[in-house]
C-alpha cells in the first residue's frame, strides 16, 4: 500500500471517530450542543459517505469483487444499484483527493496519472464497440473511471489492473485518440509507480 494513502486512511479514521463520539456525547448536554451536534451530522455523513466510496474503490480495484456481491452486502436489489451508487457518491464526493486534507494532496506525477486515467476512461467510453471488443474491455473502461477519482493508492491499483486488462485487447484497429491515450497511460503509470516499473515485466498476454 502506498505509504501516503496509508497515513491518510488513519487520519480520516481518526477523525471520523472523533466526530462520532463527539456528536453522541452532545445528547446529553444543553440546547446548543444539541444544535451544534446536529449540524456536525452532516459532515459525519460525508465522511461515512467518504469511507464507503473508499471501499468500493478497494473492492472493485485490489479485491477484484464483482458488483453482484457489493451489490449484496450495501443491501442493494442488483449489481446495476451498486453501480449507480458508486457513481453518485463520485459525483457527489468528487476526487478522494481533493478536500484539504495534507495527505491526499497529489504530485506531479499522481496528477498526472490521474488525467491519464480520466482521459483513457473518457475514449474507451467514447468508443462504440469498446465493451464487446474483449471480455476484459468492460472491466478495463470502468476501472479507469473509478480510477480516475480516486486516493494515490487506489488510484495506483485500479491502473494497474485496468492495464492488465488492455493487455489482451488488440488495440491496433481502435481509434487514434484511444490509442494514444491508452499509450499516455501507461507512460504516467510508469512515472508515477516506479516500484512498478522496475518489477520484472508480465507475461503479455496474446493478442
Amino acid at each position: 500500500m502506498n505509504a501516503a494513502a496509508d497515513a491518510h486512511r488513519r487520519h480520516v479514521a481518526t477523525a471520523g471517530l472523533e466526530l462520532h463520539r463527539r456528536v453522541l456525547d452532545a445528547a446529553d448536554g444543553g440546547a446548543d450542543e444539541v444544535v451544534g451536534a446536529l449540524e456536525r451530522l452532516r459532515e459525519l455523513r460525508t465522511a461515512v459517505d467518504r469511507a464507503e466510496l473508499e471501499l468500493l474503490v478497494a473492492a472493485r480495484g485490489r479485491q477484484r469483487v464483482s458488483w453482484a456481491r457489493v451489490a449484496v452486502a450495501l443491501g442493494l436489489r442488483s449489481r446495476q444499484a451498486a453501480e449507480q451508487r458508486a457513481a453518485r457518491l463520485t459525483e457527489q464526493l468528487g476526487s478522494l483527493s481533493a478536500g484539504g486534507c495534507q495527505f491526499c494532496v497529489d504530485t506531479p506525477a499522481v496528477a498526472e496519472l490521474r488525467a491519464a486515467a480520466r482521459t483513457a476512461a473518457g475514449e474507451l467510453a467514447a468508443d462504440p464497440s469498446w465493451d464487446g471488443a474483449h471480455p476484459r474491455a468492460a472491466l478495463a473502461r470502468s476501472g479507469l473511471a473509478t480510477a480516475a477519482d480516486a486516493p494515490p493508492g487506489p488510484l495506483y491499483a485500479l491502473v494497474e489492473h485496468a492495464l492488465a486488462d488492455l493487455s489482451g485487447v488488440d488495440l491496433v484497429a481502435r481509434p487514434v485518440l484511444l490509442r494514444v491515450a491508452v499509450g499516455r497511460l501507461r507512460e504516467a503509470f510508469a512515472a508515477a509507480a516506479p516500484a512498478a516499473a522496475e518489477a520484472p515485466p508480465r507475461p503479455r498476454r496474446p493478442h
